[in-house]
């Protein structure tokens, strides 16, 4: 055997072992309907964390984030780090479609931009939210465009 083909040799099994042990769900995280951690949950009683972010109010910190079902339906929540005091934000505009994309709201540290897709397919109405979550009690939503999808 050259060296060529022992040096071929192992760097395949060095790759295949390393695709083999490598868990395709590893960093998922899952909540449950009341936004509180748990690995334990089976598919049809979770959530999986699809955003979370960091801020702060007044000295204090949060974690605000959203979970999306089996079903690609949403949950959005808010905590203190480590998922205490964990708490679904019951907010319409959010809860009755699809997020597409959140992202925090360059202008505003306490503020994120939430995009909301009413339905699957083409042409359906898609809207982006401001959430100020400055009053983390009180969450603010304030509609800043609507467009249709495919457009």
């Amino acid at each position: 055997m050259s060296k060529t083909t022992l040096a071929t040799g192992l760097v395949i099994s060095l790759m295949l072992g390393l695709l083999s042990s490598t868990p395709s769900n590893a960093q998922e995280t899952y909540i449950d309907n009341t936004c509180k951690q748990n690995q334990q949950l089976d598919e049809f009683d979770r959530f999986t964390v699809m955003y979370k972010s960091e801020f702060k109010i007044k000295g204090q910190t949060y974690w605000f984030y959203s979970g999306q079902y089996i079903d690609a339906s949403p949950i959005v929540c808010i905590s203190r780090p480590g998922f205490k005091q964990a708490k679904p934000l019951n907010i319409q505009q959010i809860q009755s479609g699809y997020i597409d994309k959140i992202g925090k709201d360059p202008r505003n540290k306490t503020a994120f931009l939430v995009t909301v897709r009413e339905g699957n397919g083409s042409y359906v109405p898609i809207t982006q939210y401001r959430l100020n979550l400055s009053t983390p009690n009180k969450p603010v939503m304030t509609k800043l465009r609507t467009w249709k999808s495919g457009q």
